[in-house]
């Protein structure tokens, strides 16, 4: 990789705004914890509005754009604030119901799902059939655990199963771990990845991939010139789907890598403990800031 120009420590967005027509903004560790809003957040979102800046939201949640929307506005985060709003499960929902591309066109009516029931919108107005047992399914959606602090271990075996029957999984989330509500939980990802190791047949939507940004920008007709800023705090999805897009991004780090920046919430990390996180990771950021406010 080349070598980029240096990033900018930032105290919040106003400061350097006024480059950008647009932003998209990642959800879990930007806006919200997955229970309650950051403190700063919904006030950055107004802020962005009253600037004339539109915001897309483009998130690694598992379940249909909708959903997304709905828990938004159960935390308070009123609908105004923000135009598109696209979830990694959205992605995927668009290829089943289209079938069109080759991986999707093989898999048979037949689902087992590992994840819990708030998913089940994957499902929506669709001709499948939701299976219990290993040995009647053709593929595999994996959204999450089934419970919220299971381990991967617990799945070990369910895994083992599956890649004996040499079964396809589609994981609409690529993230490994979020914090939900201050505690540590492993996502869709960890499954699926572990899943991946075992040599099982993996499909991924969402975040780093391209095709996430594609799908959102797509929805979010911001004129081929506009110059557009990426929020986001993770350094595997946000930072890299950036990094390939092409975009200018601004870490938040006070989210998923808070802890070991040794930095929480608002507040800035060492510049040394950033660089070595970015150098271990090959990623570039334009923008550092500790939390993501106005």
């Amino acid at each position: 990789m080349s070598k980029t120009a240096p990033y900018e420590m930032i105290n919040g967005l106003s400061e350097v705004i006024g480059k950008y027509d647009a932003v998209i903004l990642d959800l879990w560790g930007v806006v919200h914890d997955g229970v309650t809003p950051y403190p700063s957040s919904i006030a950055a979102m107004t802020a962005l509005k009253e600037a004339g800046i539109p915001v897309a939201l483009l998130s690694n949640a598992p379940r249909r754009s909708s959903v997304v929307v709905g828990r938004m506005e159960d935390m308070g985060i009123s609908r105004d604030l923000y135009g598109p709003a696209v979830a990694s499960g959205e992605v995927a929902y668009a290829q089943l119901v289209a079938r069109s591309d080759p991986w999707y066109a093989k898999l048979g009516r037949k689902v087992l799902m590992v994840g819990p029931v708030r998913d089940m919108s994957m499902f929506e107005n669709q001709d499948v059939e939701i299976v219990t047992e290993v040995d009647d399914a053709d593929w595999v959606l994996i959204t999450g655990p089934n419970e919220d602090h299971d381990p991967v271990s617990k799945y070990e075996d369910l895994l083992h199963a599956l890649k004996a029957r040499d079964l396809p999984v589609l994981c609409p989330n690529p993230d490994r771990e979020v914090i939900r509500g201050g505690k540590r939980i492993i996502c869709a990802g960890a499954i699926a990845g572990r899943y991946e190791e075992l040599g099982g047949n993996v499909r991924w939507e969402g975040k780093p991939l391209a095709s996430a940004y594609d799908f959102c920008l797509q929805m979010f007709d911001a004129g081929p010139d506009a110059k557009l800023l990426v929020v986001g705090d993770s350094i595997s999805t946000d930072i890299a789907g950036s990094n390939n897009a092409g975009l200018d991004v601004a870490l938040v780090t006070g989210g998923i890598h808070a802890e070991e920046l040794d930095a929480p919430r608002g507040t800035l990390p060492e510049r040394e403990k950033l660089d070595a996180l970015l150098a271990a990771t090959g990623r570039h950021i334009t923008y550092a800031m500790g939390d993501f406010c106005w």
